[in-house]
């Protein structure tokens, strides 16, 4: 089993939130169901993330125009 190295964070709640949690899960498990719910929400942003990029290098239009930006880029470069 791999060994897992931790780091303590400081962060504030909305008051509401914070009774829930202490209401619904044990002290000991915290951290545990913490990370968890995080991590499933760093799991949706990167999928939302990627998505975002693939439809970005699907638009017509971004492509040209990154591809004029690129050429203004060229144009200038050989003047350094």
């Amino acid at each position: 089993m791999k060994h897992q190295t931790y780091k303590n964070q400081t962060f504030s709640l909305p008051l509401e939130i914070s009774l829930e949690l202490h209401s619904f899960v044990k002290r000991r498990e915290m951290s545990r169901f913490v990370a968890d719910a995080i991590r499933k929400e760093l799991g949706i942003k990167k999928n939302e993330l990627r998505n975002a990029y693939i439809s970005a290098n699907k638009d017509q239009g971004q492509n040209e125009a990154t591809d004029e930006w690129q050429g203004t880029l060229a144009d200038g470069a050989d003047d350094w």
